[in-house]
């Protein structure tokens, strides 16, 4: 079952297309990534999905109802790409009012919001001030704001954006242990790293829809070659096709390495042929 569903969007500002004939999905309990450069229009397009902006054309469905019903809105959990949490608001503070606003009862606030602090380990921060937070704690105090209604969808933009490698790391344990408990989310990247860690799918995206699969399907179908390290003396070779890498292996004595090309080396290819 798909809870997102984007059919052949097309989004201008004025001569300047930012989507073009745009198709893609997000089914239910899996991450989908939106990868591409700046500029690619992975921001405008998910702005149309939480119902920032409208289609030129085209159609999405959230859920079975267009982006702007109330019900859905009530449903969905956004984390824009240029937003903190209010800073003269204490991390409980954000979380309860953002519960209010989405139309959550009060019981349920208070039980659900115990329990994502707990959660994302922001207990210890309940009470204090949102600006006086670190980097990862506002992104985890914004998660937890998203969450608070238990949405069917979240949607991510550039979730790890401005963290160090450790606040990043546990911003992907959060979302995989989301993913765990079932829900979908739709998150755009940058990282080629963070797609391939965390998308079960992902759409390459530049204006329009270049290419789309998992991971692996990715690799396998614009890689065509291996590269094997040689840790005896350091030497790199890069081998294309099975039967000649048996052969260099065969070959070698010591310990070595053999993988296939990383998804950003796959990247790179296809947004050259482009």
């Amino acid at each position: 079952m798909s809870v997102l569903e984007v059919r052949n969007v097309w989004k201008s500002y004025g001569k300047l297309i930012a989507n073009e004939d745009v198709s893609m999905d997000v089914k239910e309990g899996e991450i989908v990534a939106l990868l591409g450069p700046n500029g690619a229009g992975k921001t405008t397009l998910v702005k149309q999905v939480y119902g920032e902006i409208t289609p030129d054309r085209g159609e999405i469905r959230v859920l079975g109802k267009k982006p702007g019903d109330r019900h859905v809105k009530k449903l969905l959990g956004v984390i824009p790409q240029e937003c903190e949490p209010y800073g003269d608001l204490s991390v409980w503070d954000n979380i309860y009012y953002m519960g209010k606003l989405k139309g959550v009862e009060k019981d349920s606030i208070k039980a659900k919001g115990e329990e994502l602090l707990r959660e994302l380990g922001l207990t210890g921060k309940r009470d204090t001030l949102a600006r006086e937070l670190s980097g990862g704690l506002k992104r985890k105090t914004l998660i937890a704001m998203a969450l608070i209604n238990d949405p069917k969808l979240l949607i991510l933009d550039e979730p790890t954006t401005g963290l160090d490698a450790e606040g990043r790391r546990e911003v992907w344990k959060i979302l995989l242990d989301m993913k765990k408990q079932g829900r979908s989310m739709l998150l755009t990247t940058h990282y080629l790293d963070e797609a391939e860690r965390l998308a079960d799918r992902i759409f390459f995206l530049n204006k329009r829809v270049i290419d789309q699969g998992t991971p692996a399907q990715m690799k396998e179908k614009f890689a065509d070659w291996y590269e094997v390290i040689d840790y005896t003396n350091g030497k790199v070779y890069k081998v294309k096709g099975e039967e000649e890498l048996k052969k260099v292996v065969l070959g070698l004595r010591g310990k070595f390495e053999v993988r296939m090309p990383s998804l950003e080396e796959v990247y790179l290819e296809v947004i050259k042929s482009e």
